[in-house]
């Protein structure tokens, strides 16, 4: 019985050693922590992960706001060049002969197929601007 009484003496002296160095690391790190937020222009790993989060939320929100009005502005083109197509489609109705007939409706449909060709290219460039604006985001917020 005394070994087993000596050995738990022991183990309890060993946890206590453990439990007590886990204290002092612990309390080592917690005072480096505070010393160190006390250091102007020294932020807390804390801080600089909120900082990060919120320099990106602030470009996502400003890229988007951008892509936003550059679409207004591609409908709003398009939105204009369909109302010219009708106006020209119903100048069509107006011809007098076979041949006016001829040309308004060939005009007609080459203004439409311009029409489709740059809001294609617009659609496009809004693709690939948005693209690129969104992977230089991850990138920055990566770095």
């Amino acid at each position: 019985m005394s070994t087993e009484t000596t050995a738990n003496v022991y183990q309890q002296v060993f946890d206590n050693l453990q439990k007590a160095s886990e204290a002092n690391l612990k309390m080592q790190q917690e005072m480096f922590r505070q010393w160190t937020s006390m250091w102007p222009g020294m932020p807390s790993p804390q801080s600089m992960w909120l900082d990060k989060m919120r320099d990106f939320q602030r470009q996502w929100g400003n890229t988007m706001s951008d892509l936003a009005r550059q679409h207004r502005d591609t409908l709003d083109r398009q939105y204009q060049a369909a109302l010219e197509s009708l106006e020209e489609a119903l100048r069509v109705s107006e011809s007098t002969n076979p041949e006016e007939l001829r040309k308004r409706t060939e005009q007609l449909c080459r203004k439409t197929m311009e029409f489709m060709r740059e809001a294609s290219e617009a659609q496009m460039k809004e693709f690939q601007g948005a693209m690129t604006k969104w992977s230089e985001l991850v990138t920055k917020a990566g770095s």
